[in-house]
């Protein structure tokens, strides 16, 4: 009985050994293959610059340049801007104006405050925000201390990438 015993224990521990070979072929492999490395070789040419005295040969990896891509421009669609709030608030010391571009939802765009009272001409940018369906411009406060007292006008110009708009002007008394 222990003759079969060993000699189902050595045939056993053969197959399982054998069967390692199936999970790892490369047994005998001490690194993994790598890319062939291409050099490309120029040689002087007697016409632009001078033979060297001895026999050896000037090597240089050439780079290829860098090519130069030109994005296409991308045609702005105009949209409509609407002025929700422009009013000076005497307890904030701010003019705040509010305004939105309906029917687009974007949040790359950017939305300019122009002020033009007296003699003066402000602007401000803030960031815009999608909503569900319009964008919205952050808040724009101005302090009205930088502003000239009496009337004045205001206008938000809204851009992003694909749309372009301004506010048709909006009248506000600055106390």
């Amino acid at each position: 009985m222990r003759k079969i015993f060993a000699a189902f224990a050595l045939i056993s521990t053969t197959l399982l050994l054998s069967g390692c070979s199936v999970f790892y072929p490369n047994w005998g492999a001490t690194s993994l293959p790598e890319e062939p490395i291409i050099v490309t070789e120029e040689t002087a040419s007697p016409t632009t610059s001078p033979t060297p005295t001895d026999d050896t040969v000037t090597a240089e990896v050439v780079e290829p340049e860098p090519l130069e891509t030109v994005e296409p421009e991308v045609a702005q669609e105009p949209v409509e801007v609407t002025i929700l709030i422009a009013d000076a608030f005497l307890d904030t010391g701010m003019l705040e104006v509010v305004a939105q571009v309906p029917g687009i939802t974007e949040s790359d765009g950017t939305c300019t405050l122009r002020f033009i009272g007296g003699s003066t001409e402000k602007t401000m940018t803030v960031k815009a925000q999608a909503s569900s369906d319009y964008t919205q411009c952050f808040p724009v406060e101005m302090p009205l201390k930088d502003l000239p007292a009496g009337s004045g006008i205001v206008t938000v110009t809204y851009e992003s990438e694909f749309h372009l708009g301004t506010s048709p002007a909006s009248s506000v008394v600055i106390p």
